[in-house]
């Protein structure tokens, strides 16, 4: 028995069975999906509020109503519609033969680890506390301080990447700051929904609003990462949470953007790409351009995308879609939802 959950049995010493992540749309051949947790929402207050201005539109209603309770107790309809959305994801996944991990349940003790500055134990959003580049696996450091946790659940398949091969580096954790100083915080800061891989090239987003990655973030990667590749940084809108959230690479030449949400223009990478427009208000409140890219020109996105799927449709994209609607009130969608750790190379 795996001391993870994974819908395959695990490679046997030896196998080519390896890690290797290069480019967004690449096709996928194995990916850890995330799991809810029934976690405590922090008492209100408006400079939590401010601290957590990226969440979608409505949900500080949520969160007030929601102070110092459980997520089951407040809204057990949303907890049960949110797990049940992501093990269909993961069962999508696997019935493709895509080898399909999730992170170890947090225990109570590890669920506590910070809990004086955030109650809050998240486990959904695995795209975030590792990052998969080449055959390196990189634990993240995450700004807000109830997410540093969310590696204790990653580690046992971890461990099992660098029995398969995988270089692991960690990222120097920043020092923990109540939520409400989490702009201030010292880092350095890299979190994977910051972080695209287009072969040689990444793109690393540092947004204005200080929730995420931050200069001393990408500088860390960049010195690691060396001659062998060229890392690029991206500055973001004071809204956004991650570079994911507008930004979709759905094969070579073509991406899913929010124009607004790079205040320096479009990336030079990309500018000259065929590129459908999503609104900065869709790519934050329904996660439109966060999509899960399953192979070159093949996507899975959320079912009240209707014209975003028309539009991929139209590029000669293969669309699959799904409810997602429970997962995305916590800032994140598909990208968000998963992290890859094979992805195929066409030819």
């Amino acid at each position: 028995m795996t001391p993870y959950e994974t819908s395959t049995p695990l490679a046997a010493p030896g196998t080519t069975q390896t890690v290797g992540v290069h480019r967004e749309w690449d096709a996928l051949a194995e990916v850890v999906v995330g799991r809810p947790l029934d976690f405590t929402f922090p008492t209100r207050a408006p400079q939590t509020q401010a601290a957590l201005a990226f969440l979608p539109q409505g949900f500080e209603h949520r969160w007030a109503e929601a102070a110092g309770k459980r997520w089951s107790e407040t809204d057990p309809e949303s907890y049960t519609r949110c797990r049940d959305q992501l093990d269909a994801l993961a069962a999508f996944l696997a019935d493709r033969d895509i080898t399909v991990h999730r992170p170890v349940e947090l225990s109570p003790e590890e669920q506590a680890i910070l809990g004086e500055f955030s109650p809050v134990s998240l486990q959904i959003f695995t795209r975030d506390p590792m990052i998969v580049i080449g055959d390196t696996v990189i634990e993240a450091s995450l700004r807000l301080p109830h997410r540093f946790k969310e590696r204790f659940g990653l580690r046992p398949l971890i461990a099992d990447l660098v029995r398969r091969g995988a270089h692991h580096i960690v990222v120097p954790p920043g020092r923990p700051v109540p939520l409400d100083q989490v702009a201030l915080a010292q880092g350095p800061f890299l979190e994977g929904g910051d972080v695209m891989l287009f072969g040689p090239d990444i793109l690393v987003g540092v947004g204005e609003g200080r929730y995420a990655t931050d200069d001393a973030g990408l500088d860390w990667l960049r010195a690691q990462l060396g001659s062998r590749y060229r890392v690029h940084r991206v500055p973001l809108h004071s809204r956004v949470l991650h570079l994911d959230d507008g930004l979709a690479a759905v094969r070579e030449g073509l991406a899913v953007v929010a124009r607004e949400q790079f205040t320096h223009g479009l990336p030079p990478l990309i500018a000259d790409w065929d590129l459908i427009d999503v609104t900065l208000d869709d790519a934050l409140n329904l996660l439109a351009a966060n999509v899960l890219v399953l192979a070159p020109g093949e996507v899975l996105l959320d079912t009240r995308l209707p014209r975003l799927a028309d539009e991929l449709t139209a590029h000669g994209v293969t669309v699959h879609t799904m409810d997602f609607d429970a997962v995305t009130p916590f800032a994140g969608g598909f990208r968000c939802s998963h992290h890859p750790v094979r992805r195929t190379p066409a030819g």
